[in-house]
């Protein structure tokens, strides 16, 4: 039983994750899931990393913070995109999107610069879209990479309280029902 025990821990920590925007709902998911994954937190803001590695949170978030400093995380944060792609299962997407009301559409430039530089490094990489994104717009990538394994999933976060958003959530919602799309879903809940 105990040797069943250590290959499963095994596997699980084998499976990297890389999770791309360290604000709320980056740094909560990367949080969230390095208690039992390997998490690779990327960032191109060299402050965020610089405090991530020292422990301590960029964001304000009492829950993030008291993690980061007293929790044994498998979480590794660089601004080396290869270093977070490369052998990755999954890519999870949190840049922003900010919306202009003037053209009435969202700016989805820095999630199909991630969708672009995690394909180009890893093309076997399951990609997971935290972003606020405009209806039918994975369809819409799915195609553009001729790729299928690009899904949605919406987070229902608070600032200031997103981890304990993320440890209790409401819901789970990952739109695909495909085999790793049910995983990534099984992955967020069991790290509640």
């Amino acid at each position: 039983t105990k040797k069943k025990i250590n290959c499963i821990c095994k596997k699980i920590l084998l499976m990297k994750i890389a999770v791309v925007g360290m604000g709320y709902v980056g740094l909560s998911i990367s949080v969230l899931i390095s208690q039992k994954y390997s998490v690779f937190a990327h960032d191109i803001d060299s402050n965020k990393i610089d405090k991530i590695k020292k422990k301590i949170s960029p964001i304000k978030d009492d829950e993030i913070s008291n993690f980061l400093a007293n929790k044994n995380l498998n979480l590794l944060v660089t601004a080396d995109s290869k270093e977070a792609y490369l052998d990755a299962d999954y890519v999870v997407i949190a840049t922003p999107t900010n919306y202009d009301p003037k053209t009435n559409e969202f700016n989805t430039s820095s999630v199909i610069q991630a969708i672009n530089d995690a394909l180009s490094i890893n093309e076997k990489i399951c990609i997971i879209i935290k972003s606020t994104i405009p209806l039918g717009f994975t369809d819409s990538l799915r195609k553009k990479f001729n790729h299928e394994n690009i899904y949605f999933s919406p987070e229902f976060l608070r600032e200031g309280s997103a981890l304990q958003d993320n440890l209790y959530p409401s819901r789970i919602i990952v739109g695909g029902e495909t085999n790793v799309a049910k995983r990534f879903g099984e992955i967020l809940l069991e790290n509640s």
